[in-house]
């Protein structure tokens, strides 16, 4: 039984495709040099975090305070079952507090196991940036607290350290932590 052009046509198209598709695939662009960081906006200046401390970043909504607790502990949220800590960075870096209500978003940084949440006013995008070319702090000029910049790069860019946020006596698990008083 001999094929019909149309059916003829139809295997030729399927062997080309499972031929293209079992070719190996060419290179892709090569990743900039540097270090991947997220850009984010807080009180219109653009932030830095390096992306290997990031867990995730999500609309932020349904914060819950924590009463008597420090003020730039915003709050706790839930995400998928797990309750996270959220600092607020407007008052952890003495910036002015957004508008109540403004649409906002939670970069969460991951390490030991936990994440905890940091309100960010806008996510920018990601970049990567040559550390070599950072200003290290000695004072930030804008009043920013010295512990928490890496650094910043030549446009402006203050990348944060995630290990000094994640310090914060705030979020000490106070059930397992040795430094607690009994």
């Amino acid at each position: 039984m001999s094929a019909t052009a149309p059916d003829f046509f139809a295997e030729q198209v399927l062997r080309l495709r499972a031929e293209r598709l079992a070719a190996p695939r060419e290179r892709s662009e090569e990743r900039p040099a540097g270090t991947g960081v997220l850009c984010f906006q807080v009180a219109g200046e653009t932030y830095a975090l390096p992306l290997d401390a990031l867990a995730e970043v999500m609309p932020l909504a349904g914060v819950t305070p924590v009463p008597g607790q420090a003020q730039h502990l915003l709050g706790v949220t839930n995400v998928r079952g797990e309750i996270r800590p959220v600092l607020n960075l407007h008052v952890l870096l003495g910036l002015a507090e957004p508008a109540p209500n403004l649409r906002c978003y939670g970069v969460f940084l991951r390490a030991g196991g936990r994440e905890v949440g940091l309100r960010a006013d806008l996510v920018e995008r990601i970049r990567f940036i040559d550390e070599a070319g950072l200003t290290l702090p000695h004072r930030t000029a804008n009043g920013l607290p010295q512990r928490f910049v890496a650094g910043i790069t030549p446009d402006t860019t203050i990348l944060l350290d995630p290990a000094q946020i994640l310090a914060l006596d705030v979020l000490r698990d106070r059930r397992t932590d040795p430094r607690r008083a009994t």
